[in-house]
Protein backbone atom coordinates (compact mmCIF):
# COMPACT_ATOMS: atom_id res chain seq x y z
CA UNK A 1 0.00 0.00 0.00
CA UNK A 2 1.68 3.10 -1.40
CA UNK A 3 0.65 5.86 1.29
CA UNK A 4 0.31 8.47 -1.80
CA UNK A 5 -2.30 8.50 -4.32
CA UNK A 6 -1.25 9.91 -7.88
CA UNK A 7 -1.33 12.48 -8.74
CA UNK A 8 0.80 14.39 -8.22
CA UNK A 9 3.15 13.08 -9.38
CA UNK A 10 6.24 15.21 -8.26
CA UNK A 11 6.84 14.50 -4.67
CA UNK A 12 9.91 15.68 -2.42
CA UNK A 13 10.79 13.91 0.85
CA UNK A 14 12.58 16.01 3.06
CA UNK A 15 13.87 15.78 6.72
CA UNK A 16 16.86 15.45 9.27
CA UNK A 17 19.87 13.17 8.22
CA UNK A 18 19.67 9.65 9.90
CA UNK A 19 15.83 9.48 10.15
CA UNK A 20 15.33 6.83 7.26
CA UNK A 21 14.25 9.31 4.80
CA UNK A 22 16.48 7.69 1.63
CA UNK A 23 14.99 3.98 2.65
CA UNK A 24 11.55 5.50 3.01
CA UNK A 25 12.00 7.00 -0.65
CA UNK A 26 13.21 3.78 -2.29
CA UNK A 27 10.38 2.43 -0.97
CA UNK A 28 8.21 4.50 -2.20
CA UNK A 29 9.50 4.60 -6.01
CA UNK A 30 9.74 1.04 -5.86
CA UNK A 31 5.56 0.75 -4.90
CA UNK A 32 5.04 3.77 -7.71
CA UNK A 33 6.96 1.52 -10.24
CA UNK A 34 4.74 -1.03 -10.23
CA UNK A 35 1.51 1.50 -10.85
CA UNK A 36 3.18 3.36 -13.02
CA UNK A 37 4.91 3.26 -16.65
CA UNK A 38 7.68 5.53 -16.11
CA UNK A 39 9.47 6.57 -12.32
CA UNK A 40 12.80 8.75 -11.89
CA UNK A 41 14.27 9.52 -8.51
CA UNK A 42 16.08 12.20 -8.23
CA UNK A 43 18.81 11.98 -5.62
CA UNK A 44 19.06 16.08 -4.29
CA UNK A 45 21.81 15.22 -1.13
CA UNK A 46 25.07 16.59 -2.20
CA UNK A 47 25.77 17.70 1.93
CA UNK A 48 25.85 13.89 3.18
CA UNK A 49 28.45 11.48 1.56
CA UNK A 50 26.43 8.35 2.91
CA UNK A 51 23.08 6.93 3.03
CA UNK A 52 22.23 8.62 -0.37
CA UNK A 53 19.57 7.21 -2.63
CA UNK A 54 22.76 6.94 -5.31
CA UNK A 55 24.75 4.63 -3.07
CA UNK A 56 21.54 2.09 -4.36
CA UNK A 57 21.72 2.50 -7.85
CA UNK A 58 21.91 -1.54 -7.97
CA UNK A 59 18.40 -1.23 -6.16
CA UNK A 60 17.06 0.98 -8.59
CA UNK A 61 18.05 -0.53 -12.04
CA UNK A 62 16.99 -3.79 -10.63
CA UNK A 63 12.83 -2.09 -10.34
CA UNK A 64 13.41 -0.11 -13.75
CA UNK A 65 13.81 3.02 -11.85
CA UNK A 66 15.74 6.11 -13.61
CA UNK A 67 18.44 8.01 -11.44
CA UNK A 68 19.61 11.27 -11.24
CA UNK A 69 21.82 12.79 -8.89
CA UNK A 70 25.29 14.07 -7.93
CA UNK A 71 27.72 12.88 -10.32
CA UNK A 72 30.02 11.37 -7.72
CA UNK A 73 27.02 10.30 -5.84
CA UNK A 74 28.26 6.86 -5.66
CA UNK A 75 32.05 7.52 -4.72
CA UNK A 76 31.44 8.77 -0.98
CA UNK A 77 33.08 12.13 -2.36
CA UNK A 78 31.71 15.39 -0.97
CA UNK A 79 31.54 16.92 -4.44
CA UNK A 80 28.09 19.24 -5.39
CA UNK A 81 27.56 18.46 -8.45
CA UNK A 82 24.16 17.87 -9.95
CA UNK A 83 22.96 15.72 -13.21
CA UNK A 84 22.03 18.47 -15.53
CA UNK A 85 19.15 15.76 -16.58
CA UNK A 86 17.10 17.14 -13.12
CA UNK A 87 15.66 20.44 -14.57
CA UNK A 88 14.21 18.31 -17.26
CA UNK A 89 12.90 15.36 -15.20
CA UNK A 90 10.79 18.22 -13.05
CA UNK A 91 9.07 19.51 -16.38
CA UNK A 92 8.14 15.89 -17.46
CA UNK A 93 6.64 14.81 -14.17
CA UNK A 94 3.26 13.61 -15.42
CA UNK A 95 0.59 11.26 -16.22
CA UNK A 96 3.12 8.35 -17.33
CA UNK A 97 6.12 9.61 -15.29
CA UNK A 98 6.45 10.10 -11.50
CA UNK A 99 9.30 11.57 -10.60
CA UNK A 100 10.33 11.58 -6.71
CA UNK A 101 13.31 14.00 -5.00
CA UNK A 102 14.89 13.03 -2.34
CA UNK A 103 16.54 15.75 -0.39
CA UNK A 104 19.18 16.73 1.76
CA UNK A 105 18.84 15.40 5.25
CA UNK A 106 18.71 19.01 6.78
CA UNK A 107 18.40 22.92 5.86
CA UNK A 108 21.82 22.97 3.94
CA UNK A 109 21.06 20.10 1.76
CA UNK A 110 17.66 21.44 1.21
CA UNK A 111 19.09 24.83 0.62
CA UNK A 112 19.86 22.44 -3.08
CA UNK A 113 16.14 22.59 -4.30
CA UNK A 114 16.33 26.82 -4.29
CA UNK A 115 17.39 26.59 -7.94
CA UNK A 116 14.55 24.08 -8.79
CA UNK A 117 11.89 25.47 -6.26
CA UNK A 118 10.65 27.73 -9.11
CA UNK A 119 9.62 24.98 -11.36
CA UNK A 120 8.65 22.66 -8.79
CA UNK A 121 6.13 25.42 -7.42
CA UNK A 122 4.66 25.89 -10.78
CA UNK A 123 3.48 22.13 -11.13
CA UNK A 124 0.95 19.97 -8.65
CA UNK A 125 3.50 18.68 -5.81
CA UNK A 126 4.00 17.29 -2.32
CA UNK A 127 6.45 17.86 -0.11
CA UNK A 128 6.81 15.05 2.49
CA UNK A 129 8.60 15.48 5.82
CA UNK A 130 9.68 12.53 7.70
CA UNK A 131 9.59 12.28 11.48
CA UNK A 132 11.57 9.95 13.67
CA UNK A 133 11.57 10.80 17.55
CA UNK A 134 13.75 8.11 18.22
CA UNK A 135 16.86 10.40 16.75
CA UNK A 136 18.79 12.98 18.85
CA UNK A 137 18.51 15.98 17.26
CA UNK A 138 14.84 15.54 16.43
CA UNK A 139 13.58 14.07 19.97
CA UNK A 140 11.12 16.35 20.37
CA UNK A 141 7.90 18.41 18.85
CA UNK A 142 9.60 21.50 19.07
CA UNK A 143 13.07 20.48 17.56
CA UNK A 144 11.17 19.24 14.28
CA UNK A 145 8.81 21.64 14.19
CA UNK A 146 11.88 24.32 13.50
CA UNK A 147 13.62 21.86 11.85
CA UNK A 148 10.32 21.51 9.23
CA UNK A 149 10.40 25.38 9.27
CA UNK A 150 13.63 25.94 8.37
CA UNK A 151 13.62 23.25 5.61
CA UNK A 152 10.76 25.24 4.09
CA UNK A 153 13.15 28.24 3.93
CA UNK A 154 15.72 26.69 2.65
CA UNK A 155 14.17 24.87 -0.08
CA UNK A 156 11.37 27.72 -0.59
CA UNK A 157 8.76 25.38 -0.56
CA UNK A 158 6.11 24.39 2.01
CA UNK A 159 5.50 21.23 3.72
CA UNK A 160 2.50 19.34 2.46
CA UNK A 161 2.40 15.98 4.76
CA UNK A 162 4.08 14.36 7.46
CA UNK A 163 5.47 10.88 7.63
CA UNK A 164 6.30 9.15 10.70
CA UNK A 165 9.35 6.81 9.96
CA UNK A 166 10.16 5.73 14.23
CA UNK A 167 12.54 3.12 14.03
CA UNK A 168 15.45 1.24 15.82
CA UNK A 169 16.34 -0.85 12.62
CA UNK A 170 16.41 -4.47 13.38
CA UNK A 171 15.19 -3.96 16.60
CA UNK A 172 12.24 -1.99 16.41
CA UNK A 173 8.72 -3.29 17.98
CA UNK A 174 4.76 -2.67 17.28
CA UNK A 175 5.35 -1.16 20.38
CA UNK A 176 8.06 1.53 19.25
CA UNK A 177 5.89 2.57 16.86
CA UNK A 178 2.49 3.05 18.57
CA UNK A 179 4.14 4.84 20.83
CA UNK A 180 5.76 7.47 17.98
CA UNK A 181 2.08 8.45 17.48
CA UNK A 182 1.52 10.55 20.28
CA UNK A 183 4.69 12.93 19.06
CA UNK A 184 3.30 12.43 15.43
CA UNK A 185 0.31 14.01 16.13
CA UNK A 186 1.16 17.28 18.38
CA UNK A 187 3.86 17.41 15.24
CA UNK A 188 0.50 17.13 12.84
CA UNK A 189 -1.42 19.68 15.28
CA UNK A 190 1.49 22.07 16.01
CA UNK A 191 2.59 22.24 12.25
CA UNK A 192 -1.34 22.22 11.16
CA UNK A 193 0.02 19.24 8.52
CA UNK A 194 -1.45 15.89 7.99
CA UNK A 195 -0.26 13.33 9.66
CA UNK A 196 -0.14 10.62 6.08
CA UNK A 197 0.98 7.65 7.61
CA UNK A 198 3.06 5.83 9.77
CA UNK A 199 5.87 3.27 8.45
CA UNK A 200 6.32 0.28 9.94
CA UNK A 201 8.99 -2.85 9.04
CA UNK A 202 6.63 -5.66 6.66
CA UNK A 203 7.23 -8.70 9.47
CA UNK A 204 5.05 -5.47 11.59
CA UNK A 205 2.54 -3.67 9.85
CA UNK A 206 -0.29 -6.07 10.34
CA UNK A 207 0.27 -6.02 13.85
CA UNK A 208 0.86 -2.75 13.90
CA UNK A 209 -2.21 -1.31 11.95
CA UNK A 210 -4.30 -3.59 14.17
CA UNK A 211 -3.05 -1.65 17.10
CA UNK A 212 -3.61 1.95 15.61
CA UNK A 213 -6.68 1.31 13.63
CA UNK A 214 -7.13 4.92 12.42
CA UNK A 215 -3.50 5.89 10.99
CA UNK A 216 -2.68 4.75 7.67
CA UNK A 217 0.34 2.09 7.99
CA UNK A 218 2.84 1.52 5.14
CA UNK A 219 4.86 -1.29 5.33
CA UNK A 220 8.65 -1.07 4.32
CA UNK A 221 11.63 -2.51 3.37
CA UNK A 222 15.06 -2.42 4.89
CA UNK A 223 16.85 -1.09 1.62
CA UNK A 224 19.63 1.29 3.14
CA UNK A 225 22.62 -0.38 4.88
CA UNK A 226 25.08 0.85 6.93
CA UNK A 227 28.77 1.28 5.19
CA UNK A 228 29.47 -1.43 7.60
CA UNK A 229 26.85 -3.48 7.16
CA UNK A 230 28.10 -3.18 3.16
CA UNK A 231 31.61 -3.98 3.56
CA UNK A 232 32.73 -0.31 2.58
Amino acid sequence: MNPFPLPPWLTLVTGHYGVGKTNFALNVVRDVRAEIERVTLIDLDIVNPYFRSTDNRAFVEQHDIELLGPVYGASNLDTPSLSPGIDAAIQVAGETHAVLIDVGGDPEGARALGRYSARIAARPHRVVYVANFNRPETATVAENSALLLKIEESSKLKVTDIVGNTHLKEFTTAEDIVASVVPLRALAHATGLPLRAVTAPRALAAEVAALLGDVAVYPVDLIVGTPWEDGV
